[in-house]
């Protein structure tokens, strides 16, 4: 059986949290992950995506990818927003 490759290209926040940092998606609703480090929240986040729009794919649901863009923050705040991250998943 032949399978799709898509990419998407997403925007991801990640903010500190405590010891930990705190990533999620705005345009994916209620996908919200974290991390030891910076790093390790936004890769936990890029997992949590694709097993996201692999869900939404099996349902027949809608991809809403470029619906929110990124919240607007404080200047002072200390987030730091990711544009451009590419996830790769495989549809059967």
């Amino acid at each position: 059986m032949s399978s799709t490759r898509l990419e998407f290209q997403l925007v991801i926040v990640v903010e500190p949290d405590g010891d930990e940092f705190h990533a999620y998606v705005p345009d994916l609703k209620g996908l919200h992950t974290c991390g030891s480090t910076e790093e390790e929240a936004l890769q936990n986040a890029k997992e949590a995506a694709i097993a996201y729009i692999q869900s939404l794919i099996k349902h027949g649901e809608p991809i809403p990818i470029g619906a929110c863009g990124p919240r607007r923050r404080p200047k002072d705040s200390v987030s730091r927003v990711w544009p451009d991250q590419r996830i790769e998943l495989a549809v059967a």
